[in-house]
């Protein structure tokens, strides 16, 4: 599997919107931005055909250390989640 870099990500995007790499990458860099933002204020986002972020929260825990067998106890936590829209998951399904 081919790895797109963020560079050549910026540079494909340009190249479609006929926008220079400058202005494309300062709109994914503010929309990263408000995307942690949302996420600090606990609110989910919704990208209709693409995909949805979200927060997920995990509870404390009591996990084994591998290396040494101790218990280890993990605090409660809360994880961002992304889910893929429904339509990417038939694209990949096609292959």
């Amino acid at each position: 599997m081919n790895t797109v870099s963020t560079g050549d990500f910026i540079k494909q995007v340009a190249e479609a919107t006929g926008c220079t790499q400058v202005q494309v990458k300062a709109i994914l860099n503010a929309a990263g931005e408000q995307i942690k933002a949302n996420l600090k204020a606990g609110q989910e986002m919704h990208f209709i055909g693409y995909f949805n972020v979200g927060i997920k929260a995990k509870k404390a825990q009591t996990k084994l250390n591998p290396f040494t067998g101790e218990k280890i106890k993990v605090a409660a936590c809360k994880v961002p989640t992304i889910k893929l829209s429904a339509s990417f998951k038939q694209l990949l399904k096609k292959k």
